[in-house]
């Protein structure tokens, strides 16, 4: 079946269901008394896989009104996901067939319009299936306020259906990690399942069930993700599969260490989930779902302290932070995005150095060769374009112009001292000592792997060597 088919397949069906219902005394109609029908699908399908980002819809059939929502994440006034029904009268009624009649204009060859949506509408006694785009930017520009005077219409005033919803209850602080509750409430007519969050798809652009501090997405001083996490208290759901029947509620508890910085104080919180779903008994497209809980009242929560703010969280952060960015290498000539500790690897080949360079957010990576021991052989240099990847943060004052820097932060130490972070870490000896500036030997068979809280071995050589950090 080709995309173009699969969705007029689609919308047809969404149509005839809604159209037609379970009439099977439903009969040919006569163009003469011709009812208005009509539907409209914003293509959240529009790289080919069927609903993958969720789709809105708006059907009409005479006066009776369907709306979709499969996605309300870009939506500030539409919380959750469900189908609403409602009789059209009055100005919805004359906005219905005001739209109906532009869904039957002439399709315009030169057109500009580039918005991927469907429509499907009896025009003349027949029916026409296509994309908006084939109308004019003029013509297109009315349709689409139109239907969203109509959506609007449907969710405010509408039954509900079918309705999905998510909000936060609580967070709290555990070890190695996060305890967050969130509720599931099926507030319409029809049963619906899916999978819980420790079996979603936690990979980018997949599954996610999210905590934010914004509604539009940018510039979150708070977010964190259960999608993948750990699940409370497994035993309550032995299939790893929510059944949600209609007007109930569920609340899951998941452990998690997937959340970014954030700085102690006082948050209004917001959560959002990207999912599959399935609703039983009812035909719709309600198959991964894209929402948020409702911004008119978001859960608010108190931190004493940042994040991370101990030795312990911020290892639980690194590793969680460099997981992430490794889709994310600085390239050379590239900027640096944000501060830390980087490794070098080279463009060809994959190979890593073993020495971690500071950057800072803003700095240029390098377009030239760059020479340094290579991470995995011994006495063999990596030489060549490289380009770069964080690895964990760089060591970092307890205050402005302070020589003293956070705990767990430090990249270099002294022998017989007590290690002040965990990971590998090796010997460099000054060659130069004395000199205003040092150049180190590597002693590359003295690579040790230590634990917080040990003790540093000793170093061969003069009173300057000592260890370096050289990752997790």
């Amino acid at each position: 079946m080709s995309r173009d088919q699969r969705f007029k397949y689609w919308g047809h069906a969404a149509l005839l269901s809604f159209a037609l219902g379970n009439n099977a005394d439903a009969q040919t109609v006569n163009p003469e008394n011709q009812v208005m029908q009509f539907s409209y699908t914003t293509n959240g399908a529009a790289d080919g896989s069927i609903n993958t980002y969720g789709n809105n819809e708006i059907s009409v059939s005479e006066d009776k009104l369907r709306v979709q929502i499969g996605d309300s994440d870009g939506d500030r006034n539409v919380a959750g996901i469900g189908i609403y029904e409602m009789k059209l009268i009055n100005q919805d009624l004359e906005d219905a067939r005001k739209l109906g009649e532009l869904l039957c204009s002439p399709k315009d060859l030169k057109s500009d319009v580039t918005i991927p949506d469907l429509y499907i509408a009896k025009c003349g006694g027949e029916s026409r299936s296509s994309y908006v785009r084939d109308f004019s930017r003029d013509v297109a520009t009315k349709i689409f306020n139109l239907m969203n005077k109509l959506k609007d219409a449907g969710v405010q005033g509408g039954r509900k259906i079918v309705k999905l919803d998510v909000s936060l209850l609580s967070i709290d602080r555990a070890k190695d990690g996060f305890l967050v509750s969130v509720r599931f409430i099926n507030g319409g007519d029809y049963p619906i399942k899916f999978k819980t969050p420790d079996k979603w798809d936690n990979r980018i652009g997949k599954d996610s069930l999210g905590v934010s501090d914004t509604k539009s997405g940018m510039s979150a001083k708070f977010g964190l993700d259960l999608a993948g996490q750990t699940l409370v208290d497994p035993a309550q759901f032995p299939d790893r599969e929510v059944n949600l029947a209609p007007h109930s509620v569920v609340d899951l508890k998941v452990k998690t260490n997937n959340i970014d910085k954030f700085s102690a104080g006082t948050y209004d919180l917001y959560a959002g989930a990207f999912m599959k779903m399935e609703v039983t008994g009812i035909q719709s497209s309600l198959l991964h779902v894209d929402f948020h809980s409702d911004y008119k009242n978001p859960t608010r929560i108190t931190f004493d302290h940042d994040y991370p703010s101990t030795p312990e969280e911020r290892e639980q952060w690194e590793a969680q932070h460099r997981a992430d960015m490794s889709y994310w290498p600085v390239k050379p000539g590239a900027i640096f995005a944000e501060d830390g500790l980087y490794r070098a690897v080279r463009t060809s080949g994959g190979y890593r150095g073993l020495n971690l360079k500071a950057f800072k957010a803003g700095d240029v990576a390098t377009t030239e060769n760059v020479r340094m021991p290579m991470e995995s052989a011994v006495d063999i240099n990596l030489d060549g374009p490289v380009q770069w990847v964080w690895e964990a943060s760089a060591p970092t004052p307890v205050k402005q112009w302070s020589l003293d820097v956070i705990d767990g932060t430090q990249q270099f130490c002294k022998p017989g001292t007590e290690c002040p972070r965990s990971g590998r870490w090796v010997a460099r000896i000054d060659t130069t000592p004395g000199y205003a500036s040092s150049d180190y030997r590597y002693d590359l068979s003295r690579v040790v792997a230590l634990r917080r809280g040990q003790q540093m071995p000793p170093v061969q050589g003069p009173d300057t060597a000592d260890w370096e950090w050289v990752g997790a």
